[in-house]
């Protein structure tokens, strides 16, 4: 039982974060809604893209991550919330103490993470899949950052398992893919690329590392349209290789959604982005760049750091980072 003492108080923690904030926020709606609503409106035969023209902002999610909700709509919306948020938390907190180390589970007290669990985002269900083969299929949910994630870690299962989910939903709705196009570009003034904003061309020094997973997840990441908003940095869990770099994640991303919290309600979203991106940069991409840009690049130096590790193992001394 000592084995798993860490895992399970990240769990229990996950969910009570998660009911913490629905006892004060009970009525208040998530991003996950939208993939909710959208899974009712497809279980009753509509299309639901033209409907999420009657939203505050489009469906910007492929049907996939629809189908993805549909076991979710045999509860009330506001029973939904949580359960979705809940079952995200413990499969990343699962899979990073799995794939990871105990070490990995203080990324699930960074800022971004309870942004991301309070929001009802997907970011953590994909990062957790994306370490599980059999569950990789996921990374269809959200495509932009699931390449990112399948660049770092790439495999048949999650080619093959994501064909089918596309397969499957083109066979519900064969429209879809040009209804999602459509959709992408109303509202999506806040959708850009980290290399074209500030400064964020320096992110593209992680290419010098492309044979590490790291290198590849940070590089992919920045060039792919994303919102920039602080739940966007789960992915970036997997990059620290112990708890000291864990613990600089963590407090970077806290920092940024100190940043985040004093404006999110004075400028629109695509302001927002732009005025909380500096802060961002300085306080999580460019200490996460820095550690891809440390990280043994090929397998000589990764199996020479893994044999000192060993060594210093052996004989009761400290073991220094790993190589991921």
């Amino acid at each position: 039982m000592r084995r798993y003492r860490w895992l399970v108080l990240t769990i229990l923690f996950v969910i009570a974060a998660r009911l913490a904030f629905y006892a004060a926020h009970s009525g208040l709606g998530t991003d996950f809604d939208q993939l909710y609503f959208a899974a009712r409106h497809l279980t009753s035969g509509e299309n639901p893209y033209p409907i999420s023209s009657q939203w505050a902002y489009p469906l910007f999610y492929p049907l996939p991550a629809v189908l993805v909700a549909i076991p979710f709509t045999i509860l009330p919306v506001a029973l939904a919330r949580p359960a979705f948020d809940i079952c995200s938390g413990i499969l990343l907190a699962w899979a990073l103490w799995r794939v990871r180390g105990p070490y990995a589970l203080l990324g699930l007290a960074s800022g971004a993470y309870l942004l991301a669990l309070a929001w009802g985002q997907t970011t953590p269900l994909i990062t957790g899949a994306s370490l599980i083969p059999a569950l990789s299929f996921l990374l269809v949910v959200k495509p932009n950052q699931g390449i990112a994630l399948f660049a770092a870690r790439p495999s048949s299962p999650a080619v093959i398992g994501g064909t089918l989910l596309l397969i499957l939903s083109l066979v519900i709705l064969p429209s879809w893919p040009l209804d999602w196009w459509n959709t992408l570009h109303h509202q999506n003034e806040h959708l850009k690329s980290l290399v074209t904003r500030p400064f964020g061309w320096v992110l593209l020094l992680a290419a010098l590392k492309w044979r590490t997973p790291e290198g590849r997840l940070l590089l992919v990441a920045s060039l792919v349209p994303q919102t920039s908003l602080p739940y966007e940095l789960v992915p970036l869990v997997l990059i620290p290789s112990n708890a000291v770099e864990m613990g600089i994640f963590a407090l970077g991303s806290w920092v940024t959604c100190g940043a985040f919290g004093g404006l999110v309600d004075r400028y629109d979203l695509a302001v927002l982005v732009e005025k909380t991106w500096p802060v961002m940069l300085v306080t999580v991409y460019l200490p996460m760049l820095y550690l891809v840009l440390r990280r043994p690049s090929n397998l000589i130096e990764q199996q020479g750091l893994v044999s000192i590790t060993r060594e210093a193992s052996a004989n009761g001394l400290p073991a220094g980072p790993s190589s991921g």
